[in-house]
């Protein structure tokens, strides 16, 4: 009786973690369809403050939501037409960049055998190396423009999420129709998070325009690229901001010099202390209440399940999961004996 009574909860973990390994590796087939979706769920939380402020000034809740749905389809198709034009641009433009990149290898090479270090031998380098980083900047633009084939596909579920968020309000947990529903489901409890995506997404896009502008002050190519790629990294947490520096600094250092570099580096540097220590924090009154080993971890799982759109959608969809494991242990208690 004592082993059957040990047994039990002993086949529930084994039980519990083969489902989980199934449903992660489902996640990860899908993971083309359910990019789409998360990041339409990601977007649809970050407007939903606007059509919520057009109604508490008493604009009717359909009117608001077709205003706000008009704003985002125009301003979509705008975006990613110049964000298209933007990455056509960048492509064109990568020999150059390897070239300059290669005069500036070979000069460090140079210095460094004078200094007597041999930097041929460090075989470490070798991904450091011109060729090497124009690979991956085109790796990175060919899966941008694979997500701007999807935009019209995105903005439609965008569309539909925010009927349904800007339809409920902050306290409605939704509880009589989500019975049975797993989209209701992820929804409640990603209820909590949608105050930190939307507030996120918010401070996100005004430094985004702040940086985009600063960039196309100082004549950095490209400017909205930068731009809507550092919107997107806001949603890293710790890394999100070297994520969306490195690139337009280095660009800066290309094409004009180590002191234009430097202006970006300050500037990104000041946008980002005001947005995330001066504006963030009068409207979010708690913190993620997640480690910064979670939030590594959550780095790599999601970017290994999801691929790099999964490093973005990484901390809220890690609160939302486990959210729903709380909701779920708070209704099926497990006796202690």
């Amino acid at each position: 009786m004592n082993r059957n009574d040990q047994m039990g909860p002993m086949l529930t973990i084994l039980l519990g973690g083969a489902c989980a390994v199934v449903i992660v590796g489902g996640v990860k087939i899908a993971a083309p369809l359910l990019n789409n979706i998360f990041l339409a769920w990601l977007l649809a939380n970050s407007i939903t403050p606007f059509p919520k402020w057009l109604m508490r000034r008493r604009c009717p809740q359909t009117a608001a939501v077709l205003v706000t749905l008009f704003v985002v389809v125009v301003g979509g198709l705008v975006m990613a037409s110049l964000f298209g034009l933007s990455i056509s641009g960048l492509d064109d433009k990568l020999p150059v960049y390897q070239a300059r990149l290669t005069e500036i290898f070979g000069s460090f090479k140079n210095l460094s055998f004078m200094k007597g270090v041999d930097i041929e031998t460090l075989k470490s380098l070798d991904m450091l190396s011109p060729a090497k980083l124009i690979e991956y900047a085109r790796m990175l633009l060919g899966g941008l423009g694979g997500l701007l084939g999807n935009v019209l596909l995105i903005l439609f579920l965008v569309a539909i999420l925010l009927f349904e968020f800007a339809g409920k309000g902050d306290g409605d947990t939704g509880e009589k129709g989500s019975k049975g529903v797993i989209l209701n489901r992820f929804l409640e409890a990603s209820r909590d998070v949608k105050t930190y995506v939307a507030i996120t997404g918010a401070t996100g896009f005004m430094q985004a325009a702040a940086n985009t502008i600063l960039l196309a002050c100082l004549g950095v190519d490209f400017p909205i690229t930068w731009g809507i790629l550092f919107f997107f990294c806001n949603f890293i947490p710790a890394f999100g901001f070297l994520i969306a520096l490195i690139p337009p600094a280095l660009i800066a250092y290309l094409e004009s010099g180590w002191k234009v570099a430097v202006a970006v580096v300050i500037g990104y540097v000041v946008v980002n202390f005001i947005g995330d220590n001066i504006i963030k924090p009068r409207f979010m009154k708690k913190g993620l209440d997640i480690s910064i080993l979670a939030i590594v971890l959550s780095l790599l799982f999601w970017g290994w399940v999801l691929g790099p759109i999964g490093t973005i959608l990484a901390v809220p969809l890690t609160l939302t999961v486990r959210n729903l494991i709380g909701h779920y242990s708070q209704k099926n208690p497990q006796p202690l004996d």
